[in-house]
């Protein structure tokens, strides 16, 4: 099982073939110094048994929108993170970087269909309100649109939520750190 620890939440446990920690895998260890990333991915059982592919990203905090530049700062650089991953991810399935071909990938991952698989993009901020996630994921979803579009994801690919909505709705966190 995996534990991630990350801007002060604790995400998982995981099945360690359903959780690829992309932050950590020798594979972004070796494009680092061009490229960003976000945490994790992992498989999500969605309701109605679908299996969605969550690209996780977590924040201690996030700028106010009338905070300029610093909340398009913040918007870019996690598009940049969710991008990056995307397609190094995308890239080691399909076998193009020697570390993908020694496994690097976990097993439930590999034997998915890209094809047809959903893929969601998250974003989770550590006590964030409800109501600045829905702004935020508004931004968000405006930068991101080309890539939905391109990739014929669902409208609803990306999502902005706090802790407790992680905990509740994906059950990503199950244990609450201390403060």
């Amino acid at each position: 099982m995996i534990t991630i620890s990350e801007s002060g939440m604790n995400f998982g446990p995981f099945d360690e073939e359903s959780c690829f920690y992309i932050e950590k895998s020798e594979l972004y260890l070796r494009v680092k110094q061009d490229a960003q990333t976000a945490e994790f991915l992992c498989l999500h059982e969605g309701k109605k048994g679908t299996r969605r592919i969550l690209l996780v990203e977590a924040k201690s905090s996030s700028p106010r929108p009338e905070t300029q530049p610093n909340f398009n700062e913040f918007l870019d650089e996690i598009v940049g993170k969710m991008l990056d991953s995307f397609s190094l991810f995308i890239a080691a399935c399909l076998g193009r970087h020697e570390e993908s071909k020694t496994n690097a990938i976990p097993a439930k991952f590999r034997e998915l269909n890209l094809g047809t698989a959903d893929f969601h993009f998250v974003l989770v901020i550590r006590g964030h309100q409800k109501r600045w996630c829905v702004t935020l994921q508004e931004e968000l979803y405006k930068k991101l649109r080309p890539t939905i579009r391109k990739w014929a994801l669902s409208p609803t690919a990306i999502a902005v939520i706090n802790d407790a909505d992680a905990q509740q709705q994906y059950g990503l966190i199950t244990q609450s750190p201390n403060p």
